[in-house]
């Protein structure tokens, strides 16, 4: 708020002195200047009283209009009296001149008036000039000089002392008046500022308090003259308040500082800041001033501020993960405790102001230097890149030294921090120890790529290895070399002595392999009993290293005090440019494990461009037996089984036949394994299945005095494992309505040790359907008496590898002797396969075996010749 200058003449005219003394000179010189008038016979003098009596109705009209408070206050009014006291001065001096009279008493009056009017030098001028001018005139009347004089020295000092006087009075009025606009300026302030001042005496009862008293604590200020505020107080904070007040009193010239709680008028209690100035040495004040501000609102603010900074810190505290932040020049500003506790910290501050070197530097002992500032220096440069970018940096994973322990895994997040312009202030950093899921993660990609039993690589690490080493051999010329090795009857060891001394079985073969192993080969288990080492060696060499592991791990082995022998078979396949997928090489080195089975077992066989041949060969061969049953190119084929004591026919057993447009008519011996290995033995078995009891159920029809005739049906350990194999057993003897006395189920004797307790279960639920069983090729496995007592089959088939033998082979005649023998004590009938010969007949005769099918009797014939001779009731030939 601007306010205006002051200046002098409206000074002057409002001063009371100002407007006695020129009233009492006016009316004085008007009296005297009408007595003068009647004597005045001059022209000049006529004149000049004339110009003075307009000058003075001009005045008087001024003075109507305006009245005198505004008349002295205008400057039209001050101008015009200046003109009136000027002209007054000419016309008085005139008429001085002109009269005998004494002029002494209108100088000193001009002399104490001008210098109201005017200031400074010009007023000292005027006043010598009136004395001066008096000076001449009375010595112009012939007045004397001791009187001239004093008149003239008597007009100076009246003069001065009028100067003086009015540069008091101004002095005064213009401070009087400068108060007067302080105060207006102070009233104001007061009346629109929401903050309390308050005077109060020295006993802190209330003079002067602006109306904000009302909006802070209710109260009027009259209602409060007189009294304190003390009854408004807090009770909780009223004698800290009035042991600072009794400070402050007796303090002169002291100040205080209190925050305290108030009851406004409502009832409800407000938080006041109040700054107290004691001013009772100021006459001005005589008491106590005192500055009150509500701050209530600031109080909540405040109080939700420290509620959130608590709840912050909390957060930050109570989270698991390393928090904390850095300026731009790379110091940190904000750390959690879980920060703090990693690298040894009490406190936020102790790491306040710290640089990551700083930091980390804590860490450089006991040979650590170099990791400690590797990380120090890792974090720093990540800092600057999200500082110098302004994006974040997320999942980082480091792992280094982070705290006092072991070097550990960290997931790292680091985000810029910005102000309200967007300007980059820092970073904002998030740290996770993941060293427990890293190590979770290492421990499943181990198990993922290694064996768990033998801790050895597995299947899915040997194919990560082969796309290394296939890539290899096409850029530079190399030496790979894969060996297949398969255990040979591993597992009858498990049937036999239990899946845990097999596992002890496997540990021992595993040392085996891997004590001297060169570091440049590399050994897998593939499987349950395959080993696969891959060797960056040429072919002669791996010859050489095959045989000499086929030594070793055929060694017996001592396990728990027991000894066992196993074969071992393997294949050795060498790495070529065509070779495109892993798949390619391990193939080909387990087809060369396969030739060595097929020779005879525990033996060494190198892949070559034959068994490439016949391995594709046997894939293609694999996609038409997809199609051959569907194409009706599979066929059913009986051989009839014939009492040795009489010729009559007994039954017939089923036996499979393919006749493929690519391959020509193909032996089940060829065909069966490649349906076990593709699955389809399942389908095609429950086929051949179906076609016996529909055939059956015809020559049950046709020839009901055949009450003992059965068909033999071989079934796989594929099948008979399957889930579904009993219920689609169930479902065919439903659909053809053959009765399961006249089936007979034929399974090897191989595959029934397969799994002995499985197979014995579901053999059993068979032969509770009311289904034969028969073992098949019995002799050429390796079954347990003990598990052999607790099949329950009914049929014991001996192989005819020993029948043809008989006569000629000592050992063969011996073993048939034992099986017949073996038979009879598990009250078994035996069926001799392979039959060719009279001598055959004859011999089997003589050692108690009573049934045989061989092409002595008739090669496998078709349904209708099958047919024929049940109808023709024949008789084979025993001679």
């Amino acid at each position: 708020m601007n306010f205006p200058s002051l200046r002098s003449r409206d000074l002057d005219a409002g001063n009371p002195i100002f407007r006695v003394v020129t009233l009492f000179l006016y009316t004085t010189l008007l009296l005297h200047l009408a007595l003068v008038f009647f004597r005045l016979h001059q022209p000049l003098s006529t004149i000049s009283l004339a110009a003075l009596g307009a000058l003075m109705v001009l005045f008087c009209a001024a003075f109507v209009r305006f009245g005198w408070p505004e008349l002295i206050k205008r400057d039209a009014g001050l101008v015009l009296a200046e003109l009136t006291v000027a002209l007054l001065v000419v016309v008085a001096f005139t008429v001085q001149n002109a009269l005998p009279a004494h002029p002494l008493p209108w100088l000193i009056g001009l002399a104490g008036v001008f210098p109201l009017m005017l200031r400074g030098r010009v007023a000292l001028a005027v006043i010598t000039l009136v004395a001066a001018i008096g000076f001449g005139l009375n010595a112009g009347v012939g007045t004397l000089l001791d009187h001239s004089l004093p008149q003239m020295l008597t007009t100076l000092f009246v003069g001065l002392l009028s100067i003086l006087l009015s540069r008091a009075l101004r002095d005064n009025a213009l401070a009087m008046a400068e108060a007067h606009a302080t105060n207006r300026r102070f009233d104001a302030i007061a009346r629109a500022t929401r903050h309390v001042f308050m005077i109060t005496d020295g006993d802190f009862k209330l003079k002067y308090a602006n109306p904000a008293l009302q909006y802070v604590i209710g109260h009027l200020p009259e209602e409060l003259i007189a009294q304190t505020i003390d009854p408004v107080i807090h009770p909780d904070d009223i004698t800290r308040y009035r042991r600072q007040l009794t400070v402050l009193r007796a303090t002169p010239g002291g100040q205080m500082f209190s925050r305290h709680r108030a009851q406004h008028r409502n009832g409800q209690w407000v938080w006041l800041e109040m700054r107290g100035y004691n001013l009772l040495d100021d006459a001005a004040f005589d008491g106590m001033v005192f500055s009150i501000e509500d701050v209530s609102a600031r109080k909540d603010a405040e109080h939700k501020l420290v509620e959130e900074h608590a709840l912050l810190r909390a957060v930050l505290d109570l989270n698991p993960a390393m928090i904390y932040a850095k300026d731009n020049d790379g110091r940190f500003t904000i750390s959690n405790l879980s920060f703090q506790q990693r690298f040894g910290y009490r406190s936020e501050e102790e790491i306040r102001g710290k640089t990551s070197y700083e930091l980390f530097s804590t860490l450089a002992v006991n040979g650590r230097q170099r990791d400690a500032f590797q990380m120090a220096d890792q974090l720093h440069q990540q800092d600057l890149d999200v500082i110098a970018s302004g994006a974040a940096l997320e999942d980082q994973e480091i792992h280094g030294l982070w705290g006092s322990d072991a070097q550990r895994w960290f997931s790292s997040n680091k985000y810029p921090l910005r102000d309200e312009r967007g300007a980059v202030l820092g970073v904002l950093g998030i740290a996770r120890d993941i060293t427990e899921r890293k190590e979770y993660e290492m421990r499943l990609e181990h198990q993922a790529l290694h064996d768990a039993l033998t801790g050895l690589p597995n299947r899915r690490y040997l194919s990560k290895l082969l796309v290394d080493a296939i890539e290899t051999i096409r850029t530079r010329p190399s030496a790979y070399v894969l060996l297949f090795c398969d255990l040979d009857f591993f597992k009858n060891v498990n049937d036999t002595h239990g899946h845990d001394f097999g596992d002890k079985c496997l540990l021992e073969l595993t040392r085996r392999i891997t004590a001297d192993l060169p570091p440049t080969d590399f050994v897998a288990r593939f499987g349950g009993d395959e080993f696969v080492i891959l060797a960056k060696v040429d072919l002669l060499e791996a010859i050489t290293k095959a045989n000499a592991l086929l030594t070793l791990l055929s060694a017996p082995l001592i396990i728990d005090a027991v000894v066992v022998k196993i074969p071992v078979s393997i294949g050795i396949a060498m790495l070529q440019p065509q070779h495109r997928t892993p798949s390619d090489v391990i193939r080909d080195a387990d087809a060369a494990m396969y030739q060595a089975k097929e020779r005879g077992r525990s033996r060494v066989e190198i892949f070559d461009l034959t068994l490439q041949n016949s391995a594709t060969k046997r894939a293609q061969m694999d996609v038409a037996l997809r199609f051959a049953q569907e194409r009706n190119e599979l066929a059913i084929a009986y051989q009839p089984k014939v009492s040795l004591r009489d010729g009559t026919l007994t039954g017939f057993e089923l036996l499979l036949r393919w006749n493929s447009p690519q391959y020509g008519n193909i032996s089940p011996t060829e065909f069966i394994p490649i349906a076990e290995a593709s699955g389809l033995v399942a389908p095609i078995g429950l086929w051949a299945l179906a076609q016996a009891c529909k055939q059956l159920k015809v020559w049950q029809q046709d020839y009901p005095l055949q009450t003992n005739l059965t068909i033999a049906v071989n079934v796989s350990m594929r099948q008979l494992l399957h889930e579904s194999f009993l219920s689609e057993v169930g479902a065919i003897l439903e659909r053809t309505g053959a009765s399961p006395q006249s089936i007979e189920l034929e399974i090897t004797e191989t595959s029934a040790m397969a799994s002995p307790l499985q197979t014995i279960e579901n053999l059993t639920l068979l032969k509770q359907r009311g289904f034969r069983l028969a073992l098949d090729d019995f002799g050429t496995g390796y079954s347990s008496l003990a598990y052999l007592q607790k099949l329950p089959i009914d049929v014991l088939k001996i192989d005819q590898a020993f029948v043809k033998g008989l006569g000629s082979n000592d050992g063969d005649s011996e073993i048939v002797r034992l099986i017949l023998a073996l038979a009879k004590t598990l009250n078994l009938d035996t069926v001799a396969e392979g039959v060719e010969s009279a001598g055959h007949v004859a011999q089997l005769l003589g050692i108690g075996c009573y049934c045989g099918q061989g092409y002595f009797f008739s090669a496998p014939v078709n349904a209708a010749d099958a047919t024929g001779m049940l109808a023709s009731d024949r008789r084979f030939h025993l001679t």
